[in-house]
């Protein structure tokens, strides 16, 4: 990626937090990044590539820092904790791209065909849940509930750590967790 283009990624993260789509103006993204608007257009044709783009950049960098190799001899619950540790991990080290996919996670700005680019990324999760339903560990429920469930506690426990910061330790982890966990278990 070049300089410019990961200045205007950088500006446009952080803007669109905090402003909002239509609260964040290209010439404003431009002027935070430090270079001229026609260099923005250069990269990103219109606004709605530009957040698609960024989309694309915080999805794919969170989950290059949570892929791992899963354990094949540990138990399940290892497995699963460490994967979940790791997003947690993320969002507390990345709050600004963490906030970045959460609000346009759902939102129509965001193209069927960039979410498409990105499903092969839960492919880890997606082994770790087949592995559980074969070795009769976890439910039986589709995966796409498994997932959502996942994040929705995920997020839920980086709600309760902005909110009680000092709470951030390992045994509001291993009680979130163990919430989840029980949700999903046999």
């Amino acid at each position: 990626m070049k300089e410019k283009e990961q200045k205007i990624l950088d500006a446009a993260l952080i803007l669109f937090v905090e402003r909002g789509f239509h609260g964040t103006s290209t010439a404003e993204i431009a002027r935070t990044a430090g270079v001229a608007t026609g260099t923005l257009f250069h990269y990103f044709k219109t606004k709605e590539d530009l957040i698609n783009s960024l989309y694309l950049y915080t999805k794919e960098g969170m989950y290059c820092e949570i892929e791992g190799q899963f354990h094949g001899e540990a138990p399940l619950k290892d497995n699963l904790k460490e994967l979940w540790c790791k997003f947690i991990d993320f969002a507390v080290k990345n709050p600004h791209k963490f906030q970045f996919i959460l609000t346009f996670h759902t939102s129509p700005y965001i193209t069927t065909l960039t979410k498409e680019q990105l499903e092969t990324q839960t492919d880890a999760l997606l082994d770790v849940y087949k592995k559980g339903i074969q070795d009769k560990e976890i439910k039986e429920v589709p995966f796409e509930i498994i997932l959502e469930f996942f994040w929705g506690n995920v997020v839920s426990t980086l709600n309760y750590i902005n909110k009680y910061p000092e709470k951030l330790g390992a045994e509001t982890l291993d009680q979130s967790f163990e919430l989840f966990w029980d949700g999903i278990s046999r």
